[in-house]
């Protein structure tokens, strides 16, 4: 079972677990007004680290698989006005690695709501 924990950081549009399978739209809400040259900087370096990191290969960054090609796993994001929003297909315990990863990454970023 996938114990998930949302917090003033991040929001859930999507959580649906079957079969030990994830699928979810989350949006983590960093503040870009407050980004700065480095935090950019930053945060494409936070991509680079996240587990199974296969960068942009086609439109967007991704892990795991390439949601544009096709492919059966996969994390992508985009930069939208509420936030960094993921959205993704992957087996459980793939997702817990990853997003354990990403919110020890990003805790020091300017959120919205801090």
């Amino acid at each position: 079972m996938v114990k998930m924990i949302e917090d003033e950081h991040y929001y859930n549009n999507r959580f649906i677990v079957v079969n030990d399978i994830v699928e979810f739209e989350r949006v983590y809400m960093v503040d870009e007004s407050k980004f700065t040259k480095e935090t950019y900087e930053e945060l494409g370096e936070i991509y680079e680290n996240l587990p199974s990191y296969l960068g942009k290969q086609t439109e967007y960054p991704c892990w795991y698989g390439d949601e544009q090609k096709g492919d059966t796993y996969f994390i992508t994001v985009s930069f939208e006005p509420s936030g960094l929003q993921f959205w993704g297909y992957l087996p459980s315990s793939d997702f817990m690695q990853w997003e354990r990863k990403f919110n020890e990454l990003i805790a020091n970023f300017p959120f919205k709501y801090q």
